[in-house]
């Protein structure tokens, strides 16, 4: 439940400005109750200073109210024209990244409370209930001045945000975080690793299947659940549609093998689907918002190979911690060592054509793309000993280098290249 509500935060970009929001409505109320009816009992711990009259304290929320919406509707206008240059020059897939930082919901979180403050306390600023002093005023000062702090962060954060290389860091800082927390599910649970997928249907009389009740792309699967449902029931769930899989309407997602009849109706809800595919689980959909930022910087229309050369060597990194994950088919065991959940989770090998297929297809005729990549294979086995893992940086290699077109290749260029194949070679052996 606690991930299914964060991947419901990490979509929306209304949450924490509502909960600023909420929290500043109520801040106004207490200062107004302060201002009202305990005025007599905190006059004496209140510096004469912070009070102001009653006129004044009506024209300084009033200056306030709008100034913060004029912030406001600024910041609103800078995301919009920052969301426009992700879309165009890196992918429309990095939006959400931005969107959902929790840097750029805070500031529009701040303002948008700050607004609520001063125009609530506005509203009670009334001289025919209120013939003393109060302090409102002063403490809608003090937000505007923290709004005006946050204000300059948020110009720095858009500053380093739209920087390429930021992008692609914090890209990469996904998808080690998504790699990580697979790992660690992995590790918790008694899962048993299959290259082939174990058949059930003989041995169980009743085969029923979970289809979905909308369309969309699998963004979250609760296995925790699936596995307690299996348990409970004395059954097995087959998982048959993975992580970041477009489903249609009733499509099947899942197979229960059961020895009596059972309604399935509630494992559906196990299945998140949405518009968009999500890294939360989906590792390789991080790969991919890597690689569609190395295809745009290769694109004639902007043709900037340093920015390919940089997504190549993060994907180095990516791959290199994948090896990690064992990948194929996974069957997880109850204490009893009885199979409950199988799951299918992708290969290193799928994780590796993920990221340089495309790139070595549209850097086919680019030496420093070539180059790079077998930056990131030589890298990568040099800090594998897995004879498995070896032996897919060759094949990788072998297919970058089938892929490129050598005929555009000066003899500097190719003996170069060359060397760096060799390293390969003698690392892989």
């Amino acid at each position: 439940m606690f991930k299914r509500v964060l991947l419901k935060m990490r979509e929306s970009i209304w949450f924490i400005p509502s909960v600023y929001t909420i929290l500043a409505s109520i801040f106004a109320l207490f200062t107004v109750l302060v201002d009202t009816k305990y005025n007599n009992d905190l006059k004496e711990h209140i510096p004469s200073y912070f009070r102001t009259t009653v006129d004044l304290a009506q024209t300084i929320l009033g200056t306030l109210s709008g100034a913060l919406l004029t912030m406001t509707t600024v910041t609103f206008s800078t995301i919009m024209v920052v969301l426009t240059m992700y879309s165009s020059q890196f992918s429309p897939r990095a939006l959400q990244n931005f969107l959902n930082k929790p840097s750029t919901q805070r500031v529009l979180g701040i303002f948008m409370g700050g607004f609520v403050y001063t125009i609530l306390s506005l509203l009670f600023m009334r001289k025919a209930s209120i013939n003393h002093e109060v302090i409102s005023a002063s403490v809608g000062v003090a937000l505007a001045v923290i709004c005006l702090a946050f204000f300059a962060f948020f110009i720095h954060n858009v500053g380093t945000s739209v920087q390429v290389s930021r992008l692609i860091r914090e890209l990469t800082d996904d998808v080690l975080t998504s790699l990580n927390s697979e790992n660690n599910g992995m590790k918790e649970n008694r899962v048993v690793w299959n290259d082939e997928k174990p058949f059930f249907a003989q041995n169980f009389p009743f085969v029923t299947e979970v289809k979905s009740e909308n369309f969309g792309y699998i963004q979250y699967i609760e296995y925790e659940k699936l596995t307690k449902w299996a348990i409970d029931h004395q059954s097995i769930v087959d998982v048959v549609k993975p992580i970041g899989a477009f489903c249609g309407t009733h499509t099947s997602m899942a197979t229960v093998y059961s020895q009596k009849e059972l309604s399935t109706d509630n494992l559906s809800t196990h299945f998140v689907l949405g518009e968009e595919r999500s890294i939360l689980q989906d590792v390789e959909y991080g790969i991919e918002k890597i690689v569609e930022i190395a295809l745009r910087a290769l694109s004639p229309g902007i043709n900037d190979p340093h920015t390919a050369i940089r997504c190549i060597h993060s994907l180095g990194e990516v791959l290199q911690r994948a090896t990690l994950l064992p990948g194929g088919i996974a069957v997880t065991y109850t204490k009893e060592n009885k199979p409950c959940v199988v799951t299918v989770y992708p290969s290193s090998e799928d994780y590796f054509y993920a990221a340089f297929s495309q790139i070595s297809y549209y850097g086919k005729e680019d030496a420093s793309i070539l180059n790079a990549i077998l930056d990131a294979l030589q890298y990568i086995a040099r800090n594998s000993e897995d004879e498995k893992t070896k032996n897919l940086v060759q094949l990788m290699t072998n297919y970058a280098w089938n892929h490129f077109n050598h005929s555009v290749l000066e003899p500097l260029d190719s003996s170069r290249l060359q060397k760096k194949r060799h390293v390969i070679d003698e690392l892989t052996k």
